[in-house]
C-alpha cells in the first residue's frame, strides 16, 4: 500500500465531505447562507443593508472535527421608474477539517439584476465572481519513509515535495430565479445556480500535469412562505445539489410565531426542523427582534456514521442584522383644491 499518498487521501475525504456527500462549504441552515446557494440571493430581502453571519462547528466527537464561517454584507440600488433593483454583495468563507487541516479561504463578489415582470411576478439573474486559496498543515500526517523497521519514528525525512498552500484561483457561478409574490408573507421562488464554471486547479504540487479540477456544483432550490392567519408563517425551504456522483439533499419547515407586531419593537419566534437525506434531522429555534435574526440548529445523525459520533452531529447558527430607512410617503396637499 503507498502511505505516501496518505495527503492526497486525505484531501478527497475533506473535500468530499464524507457523510454529506457535497464537496463545497455547507450549512444545515443553508437557506441563511447566501452565497453558497445562488447569487441570485443577494439582495432578496425587505430592508436596504443586510449583515449575516454564520458558524459550524461539526463532528467534535471525532478525530477529525469540521469548522466552518462565513461574512457575507449584501445590498441593493433600486431603479428609477421601476420596482427593479441592482443586488450587490461581498462576502467572506473559511472552512477547516481534518488531520491535514485542509482549509479553504475564499472572497466572493455577488451581483444580481432583478426585473419585475408585474407586481406579483419577478425574475432575477445573477453572476458571483470569487478568489479562493487552500492550505494544509502536514504536522498531524504520517508517512512510510518515517517507518523505521520498527516503529514510526517522526524525526525521519518524510521525502515528500508539495507545498502547503495551493495557488490563489479563480472561480465564477452563476443562477437565475422566478418569484411570484402573492403578498410580502405569501411567496414562492424557484431557482437553480452552477458554482465552479471555470473547475479551478485544486492541486498542491504546483504541476501542470497534476492538476486536480473541482467539479462543477448544480443547485436546485425552493422557497415557499405561507401566511397561516395574522400570527403565523409557514416556510418551506428545499435544496439539491449535485456535484458528480454526490449529491445532497435537504430540507426544512419553520413556523414564524408573531408574538409582537408592533412597529419598532417587533418579536417573533422561529421553530422548525430539517432533514438531510439519508444523514441527519435537525431540529432548529430562533427569534426575530427589532432588526435583529438569530438561529441556531444542531444536527442528530441517521447515517452510518452516527456509530463514531453517538448520533451528534454540530451546533451552527446564524445571525443577521437588517438596516431600513423609512421609505418616502410621497407628497401630498394639505388641503383640497376647489
Amino acid at each position: 500500500m503507498l502511505i505516501r499518498h496518505t495527503i492526497i487521501f486525505t484531501v478527497i475525504c475533506v473535500i468530499y465531505s464524507l457523510n454529506t456527500n457535497g464537496q463545497d462549504i455547507h450549512y444545515s441552515q443553508y437557506f441563511y447562507n447566501y452565497p453558497s446557494q445562488s447569487p441570485i440571493q443577494t439582495g432578496l430581502f425587505n430592508g436596504n443593508h443586510r449583515i449575516t453571519a454564520n458558524y459550524r462547528n461539526q463532528w467534535q466527537s471525532v478525530p477529525v472535527p469540521y469548522l466552518s464561517l462565513s461574512m457575507f454584507y449584501d445590498s441593493k440600488i433600486k431603479m428609477k421608474g421601476s420596482k427593479d433593483y441592482l443586488g450587490i454583495g461581498i462576502g467572506f468563507d473559511y472552512d477547516r477539517a481534518g488531520d491535514s487541516e485542509l482549509s479553504l479561504a475564499s472572497l466572493n463578489v455577488s451581483l444580481n439584476y432583478a426585473f419585475h415582470i408585474d407586481k406579483s411576478n419577478m425574475l432575477i439573474f445573477g453572476l458571483s465572481p470569487n478568489l479562493g486559496q487552500r492550505r494544509l498543515s502536514d504536522d498531524k500526517l504520517k508517512w512510510n519513509n518515517q517507518w523505521n523497521g520498527d516503529k514510526y519514528d517522526p524525526n525521519l525525512s518524510a521525502k515528500e515535495n508539495f507545498k502547503l498552500s495551493g495557488s490563489v484561483f479563480f472561480d465564477l457561478a452563476g443562477g437565475f430565479a422566478y418569484q411570484y409574490s402573492k403578498s410580502q408573507r405569501t411567496k414562492v421562488l424557484l431557482g437553480a445556480a452552477l458554482f465552479h464554471l471555470p473547475e479551478p486547479n485544486q492541486t498542491f504540487y504546483g504541476i501542470s500535469q497534476n492538476k486536480v479540477k473541482l467539479p462543477k456544483r448544480q443547485v436546485l432550490h425552493a422557497t415557499i412562505d405561507l401566511a397561516v392567519g395574522e400570527y403565523l408563517d409557514f416556510i418551506v425551504n428545499g435544496q439539491y445539489q449535485k456535484q458528480e456522483e454526490y449529491n445532497e439533499k435537504l430540507g426544512s419547515s419553520i413556523f414564524r410565531l408573531y408574538l409582537n407586531k408592533n412597529p419598532g419593537v417587533k418579536l417573533n419566534l422561529l421553530m422548525g426542523c430539517g432533514i438531510r437525506i439519508d444523514d441527519a434531522l435537525i431540529p432548529m429555534i430562533g427569534f426575530e427582534y427589532k432588526d435583529w435574526m438569530v438561529s441556531g440548529s444542531y444536527d442528530i445523525n441517521t447515517s452510518d456514521l452516527k456509530t463514531a459520533t453517538n448520533k451528534r452531529g454540530g451546533p451552527e447558527i446564524a445571525i443577521q442584522y437588517v438596516f431600513r430607512s423609512p421609505e418616502p410617503i410621497g407628497i401630498y396637499r394639505k388641503c383640497p383644491i376647489y
